[in-house]
């Protein structure tokens, strides 16, 4: 399994130069030898990526088959809830990292560390205002109040994963993020399936996600911190030098971020408001199977951040035309023929309405994968503001569809606000490129 990319670029390899001399087989091999360095510069984190969805499906399967529609839900609202401060203040925090290692060649290692912590902790104490929301009548948290906590304080911890990534990146070392992101989604998996195992219950997956977080945000700092020592920086910064380095970066990711919470979580939180805690699984349980498709994305983007950090040239034109639009042409094919089916098997009979939101969302989520790339290039032309822009589409397209859809359509007219709302922010984001940008490429 893990050599399975690079077998498939030598299959392609092998395919050519039978009619070198034809106009139409030389652009065919032309193409196969794109897609074939591409496979072969991201075959581990292609590897890994699809070893981490299958596990994630798997994982999936098993805690909504234990706990049922409703448990599901619950968990999916408490998360999501919680979700919303330590993504609002600290996710994408590698992007900032990543432009301060291009910026400086100093060690930000131990200063970097310091600020995930700071922010972790101003997080979780915002958390603990989920005490006084409607949400918590919503199900009973009395007996979860220590589960609570320990998930808050262990997502502390998690932050550590950030820097450690940006670090991995910067230098190259794509093989042994890889390994590292799916060192962490197997401990993830063995530990949350075993304690649903022993006890099918809220606090034990509680427990069992807290673990995980804790275990895989001390195995982030080992990986990149032998490598920041490898490196051997004449120089260290300190913490006040670190935040004067990144302070207008991480303002316009935090902009960009905060924005994108809207849409991101507040469906969850829309959902709840008007339905039941069972619906909210079910639409949950619809977006996590169309979720794959991110763990394609996050294959994709360290090698197009070290692409831009080693100042390499990449065609987006061929990288779509050649192999984004194969590979979402595929994914949509099985969604319409194999949906069904595969809500059966990852789910159960209590799962069979979420057909309908899955295929609405599918379809959304296709538009992201053919599009994903434009991020990063705003990000290294210093124009991600332009990407918060977009966000601000998507919030306003998905606030102003999601109550009268939602209302209309439960799960499915949420699925289809958000489907509208990625459209309208893709549409936007590539405009900004082919104005800003691309004529930039050309010149």
């Amino acid at each position: 399994m893990l050599g399975a990319v690079a077998q498939l670029a030598e299959h392609l390899h092998g395919m050519q130069g039978v009619r070198g001399s034809n106009p139409l087989s030389s652009t065919r091999n032309m193409d196969i030898e794109y897609i074939k360095k591409i496979l072969f510069d991201t075959k581990e984190l292609f590897t890994a990526q699809f070893l981490i969805a299958l596990l994630s499906l798997i994982q999936v399967s098993y805690v909504v088959k234990q706990l049922g529609a409703e448990n599901y839900g619950a968990i999916t609202l408490f998360i999501t809830f919680t979700s919303l401060f330590y993504r609002g203040l600290h996710s994408k925090n590698s992007d900032v990292v990543l432009i301060a290692l291009n910026k400086e060649n100093k060690n930000i290692f131990s200063a970097a560390l310091l600020f995930d912590f700071i922010v972790g902790l101003i997080a979780l104490t915002f958390c603990l205002t989920i005490y006084f929301t409607p949400y918590i009548a919503k199900f009973d948290i009395q007996d979860l109040v220590v589960y609570f906590f320990f998930y808050l304080v262990c997502r502390v911890i998690l932050n550590f994963s950030e820097t450690s990534k940006a670090i991995l990146i910067n230098s190259g070392k794509l093989k042994l993020l890889s390994y590292m992101e799916l060192s962490g989604t197997v401990i993830r998996f063995v530990i949350i399936i075993s304690f649903i195992y022993t006890n099918p219950s809220i606090q034990n997956y509680l427990l069992g996600q807290s673990l995980y977080m804790m275990l895989y945000g001390v195995l982030s700092v080992f990986l990149s911190r032998k490598q920041t020592v490898s490196e051997k920086y004449d120089v260290s910064i300190s913490y006040k030098e670190y935040w004067h380095i990144t302070k207008s970066t991480y303002k316009k990711i935090r902009y960009d971020q905060i924005i994108g919470l809207i849409p991101q979580h507040f469906d969850i939180l829309l959902l709840s408001a008007v339905t039941d805690l069972a619906t909210v699984g079910i639409y949950k349980f619809a977006k996590r199977l169309v979720e794959p498709i991110n763990y394609i994305v996050a294959a994709f983007n360290p090698w197009i951040q070290n692409q831009y950090s080693s100042s390499k040239k990449i065609d987006f034109s061929n990288f779509v035309k050649k192999l984004l639009l194969p590979l979402s042409a595929l994914i949509i094919l099985l969604f319409i023929f194999a949906g069904a089916q595969l809500i059966l098997l990852i789910g159960s009979s209590e799962f069979v309405t979420a057909y309908e939101p899955l295929l609405i969302l599918a379809a959304g989520y296709i538009v992201y994968l053919l599009t994903f790339w434009i991020r990063q290039s705003l990000l290294f032309n210093d124009l991600i503001t332009y990407h918060a822009y977009g966000r601000i589409i998507h919030s306003l397209i998905f606030v102003v569809l999601a109550f009268p859809l939602t209302n209309l359509y439960n799960s499915s007219g949420l699925a289809l606000a958000l489907s509208f709302a990625i459209l309208f922010q893709k549409i936007y984001e590539y405009f900004v490129y082919k104005t800003k940008i691309s004529p930039k490429s050309i010149k």
